[in-house]
């Protein structure tokens, strides 16, 4: 959901600043970053996917989004950024049996969740009672506003600040770019 926002929050200020949401074509490899999307589907609604395809799946997954960062990398600061969420989640992810650590506190908040609970309606995901390998990368970050309300983990931040920053760079002023001064006749005489 934090994607989303970072998305849509980049539109919105992208075309504040008289940004052109046709210049997102210039991105290269767009729409590799929806096959995440589509194989997260998959894997979040079939528990009794065994877990060597379950890795294989994500792993691709994951490796698309890179390629899409990488395919994408003279826009560097938010490259890096989207580099960094995307790594923290899927080595959260895979140290821990490819699902996503929640923490014991979702519990509390949310008093009719079980843990049992958690693994029958997302079997990528599992409450981390008896504790996680990096759980503090794992969804442990609470959002209290009610709309959005839930855990994120910090690459989910990542990934959303660099989803935004990139969009708005991409579409309008390049706001998050030092840019040069223009060439004076003094300069090319150099």
């Amino acid at each position: 959901m934090l994607l989303f926002t970072g998305i849509l929050l980049g539109l919105i200020v992208g075309t504040i600043r008289k940004g052109s949401i046709f210049r997102l074509n210039s991105l290269k490899w767009l729409w590799i970053v929806f096959v995440p999307f589509i194989v997260s589907l998959l894997i979040k609604y079939y528990p009794e996917i065994p877990l060597l395809f379950k890795a294989g799946v994500t792993t691709v997954s994951y490796l698309c989004v890179l390629i899409f960062v990488f395919a994408n990398r003279k826009y560097l600061v938010p490259s890096i950024i989207l580099g960094l969420g995307t790594l923290s989640n899927y080595l959260v992810i895979a140290v821990n049996g490819f699902r996503m650590p929640i923490s014991v506190k979702a519990l509390s908040i949310y008093p009719s969740m079980t843990a049992e609970a958690v693994l029958s309606q997302r079997a990528d995901y599992f409450v981390a009672t008896d504790g996680a390998r990096l759980l503090f990368l794992g969804d442990v970050i609470y959002f209290p506003v009610k709309i959005f309300e839930g855990f994120l983990s910090i690459g989910d931040v990542f990934l959303a600040l660099g989803m935004f920053i990139l969009i708005v760079q991409v579409m309008g002023k390049n706001c998050f770019v030092e840019k040069k001064p223009p060439e004076t006749s003094s300069d090319r005489e150099i």
